[in-house]
This record gives C-alpha cells, structure tokens and sequence, in this order.
C-alpha cells in the first residue's frame, strides 16, 4: 500500500482507496471498471422495481432539505452526504448498494446516528467524482436525530 495525494483536495490517500475520506473524489484508477460492474449486478438483481419507485415531489419533499456536506457510512462503506431532512438523505457512494435497504452511520463530530433507510431513487449519472449519486427515505432513526436536525433547521 502506498499513500498518494488527492487529485481535488491534495489530501493523503491510500492507493488502494475508492475515494479521498477527506472530499469523496473518487481516487482508483479502475473505479470506472468497479462501478459498471456493480451497477450491472444491481439492474440485473431488479432490486429498484415498482415496489421503490421514485416519490412524486410532494412526498419527496415533505421535509425541509438542509445542504450540508459530511462524510458518512452507507453498509460501512465511505459515502458522501449531500443534503438531509427529517425524512431523508442525498447521498454519493462509489458502490451500488444490493437491497433496497441500507444501515447509514452519521458522524456529526459531536453525536453519531445509526439509522435505517429505504433507497428511492439511484441516479447512475457521475455528478460528482465518478461516484453513484442516492436519495434515501428513513425508515427507523434515533430521537436525537431528528433534534439535530431541528437545530440545524434553526441555525439555517
């Protein structure tokens, strides 16, 4: 394993990394490769059928959405949180996740929050840093997750 330096952040990384823990820019060479195969495996699964299609918008935005960018854990694997509300998550990952549920680990710094979520939406365009871009709905969360989200409602 050799440490090289982020092509976005110029942050230290292991080679062997999917992405930089410090931006999220994807780093591996054959993460392109890694991606379509997972994407693959998934669309073949139809995992993603009726049963979790897409929210109209009202149900989607049920919730005021907050922007905030953090570093979190989708399955225990490294995702990039884009924006959050009571009900759900935007989220980035370099790996198309099997089921249509995932555990998320959220690190605020000060608390962390173990939460359950039902994806609803899977965008397989790269936006950012060849990553496969996620909303999520929350299934099963702590109280103190959604305090925090009304203190960042109130600090907004």
């Amino acid at each position: 394993m050799a440490i090289i330096h982020c092509k976005e952040c110029n942050g230290k990384v292991s080679d062997k990394a999917l992405m930089c823990p410090h931006c999220g820019f994807g780093t591996q060479k054959n993460l392109e490769n890694v991606l379509l195969t997972q994407k693959s495996k998934t669309a073949q699964q139809g995992i993603f059928e009726k049963a979790n299609a897409p929210l109209d918008q009202d149900e989607r935005r049920g919730h005021k959405r907050i922007n905030i960018k953090l570093m979190t854990k989708i399955n225990q694997e490294t995702a990039r949180l884009f924006n959050i509300s009571k009900s759900g998550m935007k989220l980035a990952t370099p790996i198309a996740h099997k089921g249509p549920s995932v555990d998320i680990t959220l690190d605020t710094g000060e608390k962390v929050f173990n939460i359950k979520a039902i994806i609803r939406w899977v965008n397989s365009k790269h936006s950012f840093s060849n990553l496969i871009d996620m909303g999520v709905e929350i299934s099963s969360a702590p109280p103190e997750y959604y305090e925090f989200i009304d203190q960042l409602l109130a600090n907004n």
